[in-house]
């Protein structure tokens, strides 16, 4: 498996980040497929329904989406110490996806029908969302698998498999959408349906290969001495005390997608008094940002498991190295797709709706964000290192500063006041003070003094910007 802790900075960050990147390119490029299979069966009525349940979805989901990126970042610190194959993370990891995947389908079927009546959105809108998440939480067992196998092999450096994953994930997506919603007729459960049966089959796939795995025997010496990689020593007490450390790195990682997705919730109740069309062209939005952000996004993905590996392993000079080398990819990329999206805004609108108002609208906000994405892309970026170091409170004060103090109440007050139009600047100066607090916490995360214990690096207690295997600090 790769060790980013050897090797040419900059080569290592994009051979981590550019297959990810590849395999969530497809992944939002099925979602854009699963919008127009909706948008054409099932009308403005299943698009807008997308809409109001994406910030549900997302809700439900945050918390283990913050656990599974704790992990990434605890294997990536076991990597870099020597500790590759560590059973007890990874049945950590396994107690903690079982666990939220059964509490996620028991909250799903209660709690679906009175988060969206909060939103505002009522009659068959809301009938369809609520189908849709409640059809997709029952089985999201499977779609939280693919993610813990994902979160494991991302830590440790093999991305070429967890993109291979991904990549047959997006495509059975793809597949079984146009299948489910279209030929089958199954509407919206249709398309909840495809998400679980391909990320069902793709985890097998992934879950399969890992056991083998960790069965295997190791040479004597590697990880456990008797070249059983460790297994005899686990005990109930060493996982829990690994279900603890992933949950003290990933608590506040989980509220930031926590806040993220009762954002976006709040923001369809928002949206919602403009009608039926300005919800509809929300949803392409919101497709369209996972898209063009998901370059940025790896970016930062990469260089948080470059930190956690480069952090086991002791080397502080690498990891600043990584930081400086990203961020400057993620300006010269900043740009390129900035162009792309405002020279084609008028073909990408209609792409996904009939309607003129719609694509309207959905050109609208392209013009008036894009030339302030920069401000998004640097604050991922960073957001990366700070995770990497298992600093990830900073990501969560510049989240709450950035959506819930200026951008929901800008929304509401500029919505009022100027329109669609108003919710839009309202982004743009969100993400601009998400940036200004990511800044302002950087010199102090680099020069803060902290230490831990050998062997443990990743926890709160011992994640200083760059910490030893064997305790000390690196300066």
């Amino acid at each position: 498996m790769p060790d980013l802790t050897r090797g040419p900075v900059l080569t290592g960050i994009v051979g981590t980040a550019a297959p990810l990147a590849l395999a969530n390119l497809l992944q939002q490029g099925y979602l854009l497929v699963d919008s127009a299979v909706v948008g054409r069966y099932v009308g403005v009525t299943g698009l807008a329904a997308l809409g109001a349940a994406q910030p549900l979805y997302a809700i439900l989901t945050s918390l283990f989406t913050g656990v599974s990126g704790a992990f990434t970042v605890r294997l990536g610190h076991l990597a870099g110490a020597g500790r590759r194959d560590d059973p007890g993370a990874l049945l950590a990891l396994a107690v903690c996806t079982a666990v939220w995947s059964a509490l996620c389908a028991a909250v799903a079927v209660l709690a679906a029908a009175p988060l969206l009546a909060l939103t505002g959105v009522t009659g068959e809108v809301a009938a369809e969302a609520r189908t849709f998440v409640v059809t997709l939480c029952s089985g999201m067992v499977a779609v939280y698998a693919l993610g813990a196998v994902c979160a494991v092999l991302t830590g440790r450096g093999d991305v070429r498999r967890a993109t291979a994953l991904m990549i047959a994930a997006s495509v059975l997506n793809a597949v079984f959408a146009w299948l489910f919603v279209g030929p089958w007729g199954l509407g919206m459960a249709g398309a909840a349906l495809a998400v679980v049966a391909s990320n069902a089959l793709t985890a097998v796939v992934g879950l399969t290969r890992l056991v083998r795995e960790q069965r295997r025997p190791r040479p004597v010496g590697a990880d456990g001495a008797d070249g059983t990689a460790g297994t005899a020593a686990v005990t109930a007490a060493a996982v829990l005390a690994e279900v603890r450390r992933g949950l003290r790195i990933g608590a506040p990682m989980a509220v930031q997608y926590l806040l993220i997705g009762v954002g976006v919730l709040v923001l369809v109740w928002i949206i919602t008094p403009f009608g039926e069309e300005a919800l509809a062209a929300l949803t392409v939005v919101a497709r369209l940002e996972l898209l063009t952000s998901v370059l940025f996004l790896n970016l930062s993905g990469a260089l948080m498991v470059f930190t956690a590996q480069n952090t086991g392993a002791g080397r502080a000079a690498r990891v600043r190295e990584g930081v400086r080398h990203s961020v400057w990819l993620g300006v010269a990329l900043t740009a390129v797709v900035s162009l792309l999206l405002l020279v084609g805004r008028g073909p990408i609108a209609a792409l996904f709706s009939g309607s003129a108002e719609t694509r309207l609208v959905t050109e609208r906000y392209i013009l008036i964000t894009t030339p302030f994405f920069l401000c998004y892309t640097l604050t991922v970026v960073l957001h990366g290192w700070f995770n990497g170091i298992a600093r990830t409170v900073v990501p969560l004060i510049c989240t709450v500063a950035s959506l819930g103090v200026v951008r929901l109440p800008l929304s509401y007050a500029l919505g009022h006041a100027w329109g669609v139009d108003g919710i839009m600047w309202a982004t743009v100066i969100g993400w601009a003070v998400g940036l200004g607090c990511t800044l302002l916490a950087v010199r102090p995360a680099v020069t803060a003094p902290r230490a831990g214990p050998a062997g443990d690096a990743g926890s709160d207690e011992d994640a200083a910007p760059v910490a030893r295997p064997d305790g000390r600090a690196v300066r």
